[in-house]
């Protein structure tokens, strides 16, 4: 039984209102002094970020959000051949809070949903290349592989493989909401239409609760990311996933990430889908623009 689940869902909004009152002094604090010179001018570092969904071997298959185990290779070796080397998103956390050096070009390799694909033809991929990736996991999925056979094309990974993959060393787990990923009523984790603020913060603080806990007592993992499903986010979720102390976030818009010792460019940070169709020179020349 983790912390988390001990403390129960009423004490967790509670925890959380209260981080959002200290968090609101905090930020009227800081505005009164916005006007002090920076002892220091801060070093921005530039930080690609590629998000990749499906990978699959059926060329049928392949669409914006579907590629090919070769086009991912051919992406590795290109980002190699170029002098990137390939970070977590727990490295750059440790840059922004604590000053570890990251390499002189690093990339992020995300890949979103938790699809069964990853561990078929990603992991070998990210093994013999000396690669890494972070690894996005919706709960409601991974609990629904109960066992049965699983299929590359439409499966996703259950909990045991998802601990599998987080133990090698260069795959991160992060949450992908618990059951958040979808466009009906509620539109990934946005405000749902007439919802209160009171309304909206119950459920989205109930679903990450569910998300961490399910990695948690499966997996002992404690996740430190989380990525909108869909990259849809509105201020509210902002604040609030914050509160519920994950130190970074991903969001989907196209352009570069500038990362600095301030903790807030380590929240929605932006990335490049990566589609089929295309060759991956052209596609980097997109992803890797400053």
């Amino acid at each position: 039984m983790t912390v988390r689940s001990k403390i129960g869902k009423r004490a967790l909004l509670t925890a959380v209102a209260a981080a959002l009152f200290i968090s609101a002094i905090f930020s009227s604090c800081k505005s009164q002094d916005k006007d002090m010179p920076a002892e220091k001018e801060q070093k921005e570092i530039v930080l690609p970020v590629i998000m990749y969904h499906s990978i699959l071997k059926d060329e049928e298959s392949w669409n914006d959000y579907v590629l090919s185990p070769d086009a991912l290779r051919g992406d590795i070796e290109y980002l190699k051949k170029h002098g990137y080397q390939f970070v977590l998103t727990a490295d750059v956390i440790e840059y922004v809070k604590n000053g570890r050096p990251l390499p002189q070009k690093p990339v992020i390799l995300t890949f979103d949903d938790g699809c069964y694909n990853f561990l078929t033809y990603v992991e070998p991929i990210l093994r013999e290349s000396g690669a890494k990736a972070v690894l996005s996991v919706v709960g409601s999925y991974a609990e629904k592989e109960n066992g049965e056979p699983q299929s590359s094309s439409y499966s996703y990974l259950n909990y045991s493989q998802i601990e599998q993959l987080s133990k090698c060393g260069y795959v991160e787990i992060a949450s992908h909401s618990y059951d958040m990923h979808e466009l009906g009523m509620r539109r990934g984790a946005l405000m749902k239409e007439g919802e209160t603020y009171e309304e909206y913060r119950s459920a989205f603080v109930s679903d990450l609760l569910l998300s961490i806990d399910g990695l948690e007592n499966n997996c002992g993992i404690t996740p430190q990311v989380y990525t909108y499903p869909y990259g849809l986010v509105c201020e509210e979720s902002l604040e609030l996933v914050k509160a519920c102390r994950f130190s970074a976030s991903y969001g989907v818009e196209e352009k570069p990430n500038y990362i600095t010792r301030s903790e807030e460019c380590l929240y929605c940070m932006n990335r490049y889908n990566r589609p089929s169709g295309i060759s991956t020179e052209e596609f980097m020349s997109k992803a890797l623009s400053r």
